[in-house]
């Protein structure tokens, strides 16, 4: 085990006034590559809250991202924006799709994405929408890859399902080593980030982490993402936001 990872999707306290169920999702896998590192593929959706299939957009839209990256390092290909789009216009077909068969439009799928695909000298950065990923930058000190993408209005964004081209699609390389990642939703950022110094809030993170790199063993994973968990539906983070909420952390050991 290379990179350890926790990750949580709650639900927002206004998705349960009103019956709703989380309309967030994130999934991850590591891939053991042939010189014995270990890549790291993680992504987050939200899906958005006026779309009628936003949780099974959101939901799709991460699983099939994850796996067709998967495939693609099991085949020796090389992540970049090219066959990154490719990956996503695919994805906008499938969902295209699921809209006709139901006879709907496409928007009642819209999510955001957010992803990486990191090796332990290179990072690739993906993101369509608003949330964001933190990245370490030195000894607990993390920033933002993007700044969150909001529309003209408040509460407004890009989705995947704006543009099958994926015009709103962001991708970035570094060639460096990237001990440390979080992704997260929107219902987040007003807790993590700072708007009027477009920082990040760096005692959030460097605690979350400071745990990550103290745990060993998988149970000792086991008991922090469950306390993530909790931590993510605490009065102290719903006092602050009622939108559903994901974190994903992930550190290298």
């Amino acid at each position: 085990m290379i990179w350890k990872t926790i990750g949580q999707s709650v639900t927002g306290t206004s998705h349960l006034q009103s019956q709703r169920p989380c309309e967030d999702a994130f999934d991850y896998h590591t891939y053991t590559l042939p010189d014995g590192d270990e890549a790291l593929i993680c992504c987050v959706s939200d899906g958005a809250g006026s779309a009628i299939h936003a949780a099974k957009a959101a939901g799709y839209v991460v699983k099939t991202t994850v796996q067709a990256l998967s495939e693609l390092l099991a085949s020796d290909g090389e992540v970049d924006e090219t066959v990154l789009i490719g990956i996503l216009e695919k994805v906008y077909d499938d969902l295209l799709q699921f809209a006709n068969e139901k006879q709907e439009n496409i928007n009642e799928y819209s999510c955001t994405l957010l992803g990486a695909v990191i090796t332990e000298f290179t990072a690739v950065f993906f993101q369509v929408g608003d949330g964001a990923i933190i990245r370490d930058t030195n000894a607990d000190q993390y920033a933002t890859v993007w700044w969150p993408h909001n529309g003209e209005y408040s509460n407004t964004t890009a989705f995947l399902v704006d543009d099958s081209n994926m015009s709103h699609l962001r991708v970035i390389t570094l060639r460096e080593t990237i001990k440390e990642v979080a992704l997260f939703t929107d219902g987040l950022q007003l807790l993590t980030l700072n708007n009027e110094s477009l920082s990040v809030h760096q005692p959030f993170f460097a605690d979350l982490f400071k745990w990550l790199r103290m745990a060993t063993q998988e149970e000792h994973l086991a008991v922090l993402n469950r306390k993530l968990g909790e931590y993510l539906n605490s009065e102290v983070i719903n006092n602050r936001t009622d939108d559903d909420k994901t974190l994903f952390l992930a550190t290298r050991f």
